[in-house]
């Protein structure tokens, strides 16, 4: 198949690179892929370093004529059969210039959050199927019911192991790396520094153990509007000497791999991402029980799943987690067979070609 790739944010994050595998991935597997994106965005820079075939669209508003010629002269030209969109105005201008055709290609849009109240027209008729990363993300979705539940469906995100593994092993950062050298154990945070990922919630739960674990380390690797109030609160003498910031970490994966757990007390998650890398690196997880976090973990096999934002159940959590390394490295083992049985590439592409098959046959 033929497939066409867009996105109209200016910005490189998770939504981004998820992209970026996808194409990498479905060319390995033979096929044509081509992304049409802003001409200076991270995106573009970082299809231009993997080799990824782009083309400029400007992707000025929801209804951006020039835009929408462009991805119908883009259709045409390069025979797409599958278009798959991201953002509201890559989504909007590709709707409209794909359905000036006759044949159109199938449309697809990717989800991995549902700002405010969803509305029907949008998943009913904007395009043919929604993707959305997590079970719990698709019942935000469906919470309006005048959306058609076969029109969202739930598509894991891939995660590249072959190269997390050679990324686990590359050096960290010679300050990071001193910090954390022979001490006492190495609790990991890596995410965003906004309210919902629960930092406040870890940071009371770590100072609560500091009498047993006088040596903790608490790293938080990425930045954030709340980075301030945070760094503020780890000076409290409970805390002293006991968090680390390390500010945005790329790539974060020899962090990961050099925790004792990795650590997701969100308030608020779609999916989460750390945890399921650092399951794939064989590093003990600790999730809290917000949104679809413990898709991911099964509490008491491959994973602690504790009670978000309530600070005395997250320290004795991680006080039973830490307790014996030798079990919690077991239950990551097996989450580790999870992770490769779920997110590896080819069981993304499985579950993406079946998805496309469905969309297709019911359009």
């Amino acid at each position: 198949m033929r497939f066409l790739f867009c996105e109209s944010s200016s910005n490189l994050g998770g939504q981004e690179l998820q992209i970026l595998l996808q194409m990498t991935a479905l060319r390995g597997a033979g096929e044509h892929c081509v992304l049409a994106c802003l001409h200076e965005s991270g995106i573009a820079r970082e299809a231009s370093a993997r080799g990824v075939d782009w083309r400029p669209v400007a992707f000025r508003n929801s209804l951006h004529l020039p835009s929408i010629a462009a991805l119908r002269a883009l259709i045409l030209a390069e025979r797409i059969d599958v278009a798959l969109c991201h953002s509201g105005h890559d989504a909007n201008n590709l709707a409209v210039a794909a359905r000036l055709l006759r044949p159109r290609p199938l449309l697809v849009r990717a989800r991995t959050y549902q700002p405010g109240v969803p509305k029907a027209i949008s998943y009913n008729r904007l395009v043919d199927r929604t993707l959305v990363n997590s079970e719990h993300l698709r019942r935000r979705i469906l919470a309006n019911r005048a959306i058609r539940p076969e029109r969202i469906a739930v598509l894991r995100p891939m995660v590249p192991l072959v190269e997390l593994h050679a990324e686990s092993r590359l050096p960290l950062p010679e300050t990071l790396a001193a910090a954390l050298r022979g001490r006492g154990p190495v609790i990991v945070q890596a995410a965003m520094l906004r309210r919902e990922k629960g930092h406040r919630t870890a940071l009371e739960a770590i100072a609560g153990l500091r009498g047993r674990y006088p040596n903790l380390r608490y790293v938080i690797a990425g930045s954030g509007p709340e980075e301030a109030a945070l760094r503020k609160h780890a000076k409290h003498p409970r805390l002293q000497d006991l968090v680390h910031f390390t500010g945005l970490l790329q790539p974060v994966a020899p962090l990961l791999a050099r925790a004792d757990l990795v650590i997701m007390p969100s308030l608020d998650e779609p999916l989460g991402l750390a945890q399921i890398e650092a399951l794939a690196l064989g590093v003990p997880v600790v999730v809290s029980d917000a949104g679809g976090l413990p898709e991911t973990v099964t509490h008491g096999e491959t994973g602690w799943i504790l009670r978000a934002g309530d600070v005395a159940a997250w320290r004795d959590g991680l006080a039973d987690a830490l307790a014996d390394p030798a079990r919690a490295r077991a239950m990551a083992q097996r989450g580790r067979s999870f992770v490769e049985a779920t997110f590896a590439p080819q069981a993304h592409l499985a579950a993406l070609n079946a998805e496309l098959a469905k969309a297709a046959a019911a359009r």
